[in-house]
């Protein structure tokens, strides 16, 4: 790895381990290294004055990229941090729970198999078991699905419920939040202090395009969109309770010329109208789809925002998120030499899935889609007839299946949505 485009861990390193024995000692942390690799230890007191020691053994350069300080923006925005001795990750998309994952398997050498994980939905437990069963049956394919974890990799549920609240039905929706884990005093410290580092040391001296992505991350972990049509106001909001943590974030937005409003609260406000073209211009709303898309319907409220912005032509209102015609020639590329899976060429280019399908087939490559059959049609148009609310998007989204195919269901067996 080219040392000028990677940063060292040697300079993130804790001085000081606290055990794992529940005591909360403090121990000196050992270490040596090479061109590669640091080899970390710490040593504690058994009974009978004996000697234990831990050890791990880490990559020592890790790459200095937007995806890396994305990364980071994540971490620092959803990660626990306390000194639990694991590491651990909670989100509700997918897209950003692979986004770690792949992440730490490349950096760091973390096998995806080695994180445990659960999935906590928003519901009371419930006491109809068949329910209960379908709820989790649900959640669970879904997670087994959309990422690489592995149903025996579950601890120490593959399901939680949340007791302090009134939710007894989990919404059509609604997979739950995956939380994943790692379980290793000695990396969740070394994990830990480089992103406290990075947050109150590092980031406001890096480059902008490294402090831009950091901001990405925070904002998809930890940003809400918030826009009420009928007083007209518009903003994205960063829940964030520390003072200290706040100033920083409010200066590292300063830096991409973003100015934000630091109430008393838990909130750093982003509002006005030239800030908020700013979130639009710099793709800081990207990372996380949920959120990316609710800003976008704000966004797109603003009057004569198109000419102002050149955003929000037809079918360029995504333009911004379009594949580099690099990455497209890399798909067909790889496509064309044998590797044929999609999702293998999403991982390989970091980008979705449905891109990937989507230049193939504009390429006329790849498999087409196996004909949707009668019965199925006939299972979408009565869904749709006792869903009245629901629109064909969001149909489509339940059934897996491209819009057109719903909606010419729909037409067919006359069932009625809107």
């Amino acid at each position: 790895m080219n040392k000028k485009e990677s940063l060292d861990l040697l300079e993130f390193l804790p001085e000081k381990i606290i055990c794992n024995s529940g005591k909360g000692q403090e121990v000196e942390l050992k270490y040596s290294y090479d061109n590669e690799y640091i080899s970390l230890s710490y040593l504690i007191e058994k009974t009978n004055n004996a000697e234990f020691e831990y050890s791990i053994t880490i990559p020592r350069f890790i790459s200095k990229s937007k995806e890396t300080f994305e990364v980071f923006g994540l971490l620092q925005a959803e990660m626990g941090k306390t000194q639990n001795w694991n590491v651990s990750f909670p989100n509700h998309e997918h897209q950003l729970i692979n986004k770690i994952l792949r992440w730490f398997k490349k950096e760091l050498h973390l096998d995806i198999e080695k994180w445990k994980w659960s999935v906590k939905i928003n519901i009371n437990e419930p006491e109809d078991q068949n329910y209960k069963q379908e709820v989790e049956n649900k959640v669970i394919q879904h997670w087994l699905n959309k990422t690489k974890i592995k149903l025996e990799n579950s601890y120490p549920k593959k399901v939680t419920y949340i007791k302090n609240t009134e939710n007894t039905k989990l919404k059509l929706f609604d997979k739950g939040t995956l939380v994943l884990k790692y379980k290793q005093n000695l990396f969740s410290q070394i994990i830990k202090n480089l992103v406290k580092k990075i947050t109150y040391e590092k980031i406001l001296t890096y480059e902008i395009e490294f402090i831009r992505s950091y901001v990405k991350g925070i904002i998809a972990g930890e940003g809400c969109i918030f826009h009420q049509k009928e007083s007209k106001h518009r903003s994205v909001y960063i829940s964030v309770t520390k003072i200290e943590e706040k100033e920083i974030y409010f200066k590292c937005l300063l830096k991409l010329d973003i100015k934000s409003n630091k109430w008393k609260d838990d909130k750093l406000v982003i509002s006005k109208r030239k800030n908020n073209i700013e979130l639009l211009k710099q793709r800081l709303m990207t990372l996380s789809d949920e959120k990316y898309n609710k800003f976008l319907n704000m966004m797109k409220t603003y009057p004569h925002i198109k000419e102002e912005t050149n955003y929000f032509f037809g079918n360029h209102k995504y333009q911004w998120n379009k594949i580099s015609q690099e990455k497209l020639n890399k798909i067909i590329e790889f496509y064309k030499s044998g590797i044929t899976n999609t999702k293998d060429i999403a991982e390989k280019l970091n980008i979705s899935r449905i891109k990937v399908q989507k230049v193939l087939k504009e390429n006329n490559l790849g498999n087409r889609k196996i004909k949707t059959s009668e019965e199925k049609r006939q299972e979408i148009a009565e869904f749709a007839g006792k869903n009245k609310n629901l629109t064909q998007k969001e149909i489509a989204t339940y059934f897996n299946l491209h819009e057109s195919i719903i909606r010419r269901a729909i037409k067919k067996y006359k069932g009625v949505t809107t």
